[in-house]
This record gives C-alpha cells, sequence and structure tokens, in this order.
C-alpha cells in the first residue's frame, strides 16, 4: 500500500492543518500588512494540501478577520 498525502480518508487533521496555516498567513499579513497568497504560496498549499486547500485556508483567514474564530 503506497501512502500519499493527498487522501481524503481522514480529513480531521487536514481541517486542523488548513486552520493553523490560516492562523499563521493572517498573523503574518496582519503584522507586516503584505500580501501572503502569493502565486508561489498558493502553489505550494495546493501540493500540500491538495485541490481546495486555499479557497478553504482563505475563508478560516476571513472568518478570523470578522472574529467569528481565533
Amino acid at each position: 500500500m503506497a501512502y500519499s498525502r493527498k487522501t481524503i480518508e481522514n480529513p480531521s487533521d487536514r481541517q486542523q492543518l488548513e486552520m493553523s496555516e490560516a492562523r499563521v498567513l493572517f498573523a503574518t499579513w496582519k503584522h507586516l500588512n503584505k500580501k501572503v497568497m502569493t502565486r508561489e504560496r498558493i502553489e505550494y498549499l495546493e501540493k500540500r494540501y491538495g485541490q481546495g486547500s486555499v479557497n478553504r485556508i482563505i475563508d478560516y483567514m476571513k472568518e478570523m478577520q470578522d472574529g467569528n474564530i481565533d
């Protein structure tokens, strides 16, 4: 059996990882006031967390900005 990071068999870890990535990016954006979702970052996130992860991370960041999640 080959191991692949892109399997979606256990999505609970994926959510935690994506939320932590969103926290890091949000804190970086808040501190530096610079664009954090560069083309290179988007490619890295898609490769690491799979298709659709960038949209989910951006959604988490928007919720943090609105104060809905910490």
